[in-house]
């Protein structure tokens, strides 16, 4: 993720694999080393993309020599380059506004609903904007996990699971396994795509169904 210059890069990664820190020092390193650009931090809730922001702000405090802070609040940090890191919500009436954005980070997206989706993507600079999208799974829903899947798309790919990770020991990975849903294990821990434990039908069994040349059903009166 560090040094990825896709223009639009999708990380699919298991729970406590580093992926909040290292997408607060790549937000950081361009509001330092690229002036008069923003950075977006987009998140499900509002609280989440703060949580994101402290950890830019810690970055910052340890950073020899970085130009001084103009403005610094729970939601934004603006730096006397001109450049700024804003955290924002996962609400599409609340975060109209900006334009030609150089970086916009969605963390935990595969729970940003799509319309945020909608309005975040036409923010982003056209020339040299660049989307990293970052999540574990959510069951096979959503415009990530579309757009994770749909291998025609125009996307760099990343999957990090508990079996890459090196946070992760064969000890602690069967401590997690005992401890949680095989939705769970399935979705945040092994990053798969699969369907939440309450469905009636699988995903597959949906998309099949529907496939073209399948004869519908007659359900009795």
């Amino acid at each position: 993720m560090l040094r990825s210059r896709a223009p639009r890069a999708l990380v699919r990664c298991a729970r406590q694999v580093g992926k909040t820190d290292t997408l607060s020092y790549k937000g950081l390193h361009v509001g330092v080393y690229e002036p008069g650009r923003d950075v977006l931090i987009v998140s499900p809730t509002q609280r989440q993309s703060d949580e994101m922001l402290q950890r830019v702000r810690a970055h910052y405090r340890a950073l020899a020599g970085a130009p001084r802070l103009v403005r610094d609040n729970a939601s934004e940090l603006g730096l006397a380059n001109g450049s700024r890191v804003v955290s924002l919500p996962g609400s599409e009436g609340g975060i109209r506004g900006f334009s030609a954005v150089r970086l916009l980070i969605v963390d935990e997206a595969s729970r940003v609903p799509d319309d945020v989706w909608a309005s975040v993507l036409p923010m982003v600079s056209a020339r040299d904007g660049q989307i990293i999208a970052a999540s574990t799974p959510w069951g096979d829903r959503g415009w990530w996990a579309a757009a994770f899947q749909d291998e025609g798309a125009d996307w760099e790919r990343t999957t990090v699971s508990v079996y890459e990770s090196a946070q992760y020991s064969p000890e602690r990975i069967a401590r997690t396994r005992a401890a949680v849903s095989s939705f769970v294990w399935a979705s945040d821990y092994e990053v798969r795509f699969a369907d939440v434990e309450s469905q009636a039908f699988g995903t597959e069994d949906v998309r099949r169904a529907f496939a073209p040349g399948v004869e519908p059903l007659e359900v009795a009166a």
